[in-house]
């Protein structure tokens, strides 16, 4: 197996805010949101955001198809549990979820690779206990 470690840059753009009310509900609100910004992967938002940032992000990373594909290979996207919860979409398309309690997500991509790539993940982090983020490594894996 070859591994390729999507480790960076990553665009990350906050989306909304996510505010605890006391009555339990949350309210969302896009208002005074951070700039986008570029991470090298894995990390937590703490540093742009602040440790007790609820809220959607978005994160995107542009790539290219893996060069060399023999016949028979196949390419896995991997990607580790976030904090929380997230959308996993590569070129437009949705190929999964990932949690913060289950175990990573991995599918077989290689019939939705094209050349230049486009992978985004929208995580929403509305637990006050921990700082949130795309936490976990993101990869690919071509196997035989």
């Amino acid at each position: 197996m070859h591994v390729i470690r999507l480790r960076g840059p990553w665009h990350v753009e906050p989306l909304a805010r996510f505010v605890p009310q006391g009555d339990g509900t949350i309210l969302e609100s896009a208002e005074e949101l951070a700039a986008g910004f570029r991470v090298n992967m894995p990390a937590d938002w703490s540093a742009i955001l602040g440790g007790d940032f609820l809220g959607r992000v978005r994160y995107t990373r542009a790539f290219h198809k893996p060069t060399g594909l023999e016949l028979g290979e196949r390419v896995f996207l991997v990607v580790e549990a976030p904090r929380s919860r997230g959308a996993v979409e590569l070129n437009g398309k949705q190929v999964g979820e990932v949690r913060m309690d289950r175990a990573p997500m991995r599918v077989d991509v290689t019939d939705l690779l094209g050349g230049d790539e486009r992978l985004e993940i929208l995580v929403e982090h509305d637990v006050p206990e921990c700082v949130g983020g795309l936490v976990g490594e993101v990869r690919l894996e071509i196997e035989e």
